[in-house]
């Protein structure tokens, strides 16, 4: 039967839900009326899905109130709580990553206590309170520390990976993968081990990358990654005619397929040719879609090395400040060919329009018309 909390929340609910209805009907349904009467129904929801299942803390025939009984067992909640305050505090003068770790723990504490505190009172029966304590936030427990647990694992391996040399990260990589196959195996071939020594292998290894994980943020990352970093070489295309250090390394000569290709591209004794898609001869311009992706192939069939690059009009900066929006296929040597993708959002103009050139080469353009 439902305890007198429960028909309370329940009708709570289903007035809230039927408010949510006539608003939605009567009103406007993407009003903010609407989204704050859905987050009342979602809690109210919530909360008495709670209280069925616990039948409201309801004490049956036979046994004691826990009102009567005062058993609070003891909490590292308060301890960690504390532990997040001070990474909060650290992190206001460090790192924003230590600011939020101190917050998720802090969050995580005032849940963990109060759900805690909140069980204790469910009955006179301390088993049974330990029951809905389990049941009701093992569900929600698990799936977190995994998740806490595999990134904090990844992070801590990356920041090491980063700040070591690149030859020895692949050493370093093989050794790792290798002592975690020779470990699991162990473990597999001993069955009967006891949990706690593989708990104690488990948390040994854990504190171990992450001490290492720390270690490694303090000497940073290697200095060819903190100058590609300062360099922009990861985001910046240099679309120059001379060969770039960065964005020409490992040029790729080849393409897979051409069926979705737009408009073929292609340089032939410093000429610059287009074929557009469905349409027979040579072109000197291509229309193309606005607001959609434009698939361009360029083939580099001239002695030399080249590339394709597209100007896409201007970019503002800042009031008054504009740049040109440029993007380009790597430098591609002879019998070489590339895509070059590109969006275009706004139509074409005649005093600025959309180009298709060689750099470095003279003369040669192909106008992209964009209706």
């Amino acid at each position: 039967m439902f305890t007198p909390g429960s028909k309370y929340l329940i009708a709570i609910t289903g007035l809230s839900a039927v408010s949510f209805a006539l608003y939605m009907l009567l009103v406007h349904p993407s009003a903010l009326g609407a989204v704050a009467l859905i987050g009342l129904v979602a809690a109210t929801s919530l909360i008495t899905g709670v209280a069925l299942f616990t039948r409201d803390g309801h004490t049956p025939e036979g046994q004691t109130s826990a009102a009567t009984v005062d058993t609070p067992t003891p909490s590292m909640w308060p301890l960690v709580g504390a532990a997040g305050f001070a990474l909060l505090l650290v992190g206001t003068i460090t790192t924003p990553v230590v600011f939020i770790f101190g917050i998720v723990a802090m969050l995580a504490a005032l849940v963990e206590w109060t759900v805690q505190a909140w069980s204790e009172r469910g009955s006179g029966d301390v088993a049974y309170n330990a029951s809905i304590l389990q049941r009701l936030l093992n569900p929600i427990e698990y799936p977190l520390l995994a998740a806490i647990g595999i990134a904090v694992i990844i992070f801590s391996f990356s920041r090491v990976m980063l700040a070591i040399n690149k030859d020895a990260g692949a050493i370093v990589f093989i050794v790792a993968a290798a002592v975690v196959s020779v470990v699991g195996m162990l473990i597999s071939l001993r069955p009967s081990l006891k949990k706690s020594i593989i708990g104690t292998i488990a948390v040994v290894a854990a504190v171990g990358l992450v001490g290492a994980g720390i270690a490694s943020m303090g000497v940073g990352m290697r200095e060819e990654l903190v100058v590609a970093g300062e360099e922009d070489h990861y985001s910046h295309k240099e679309c120059g005619e001379e060969k770039s250090e960065h964005f020409d390394k490992g040029v790729s000569e080849t393409i897979s397929a051409t069926s979705g290709a737009d408009a073929t591209i292609e340089l032939i004794d410093g000429k610059l040719t287009a074929h557009a898609q469905g349409i027979e001869g040579l072109q000197d311009s291509i229309t193309v879609r606005r607001s959609n992706p434009i698939n361009i192939i360029f083939r580099n069939k001239d002695a030399g090395e080249f590339r394709l690059s597209a100007y896409l009009g201007k970019k503002k900066v800042a009031d008054g400040v504009s740049e040109d929006l440029i993007t380009c296929t790597q430098l591609l040597p002879e019998g070489a060919e590339q895509w070059l993708t590109f969006t275009i959002a706004k139509p074409s103009v005649t005093d600025n329009p959309y180009t298709l050139t060689i750099p470095g080469l003279e003369g040669q353009s192909i106008v992209v018309v964009v209706p």
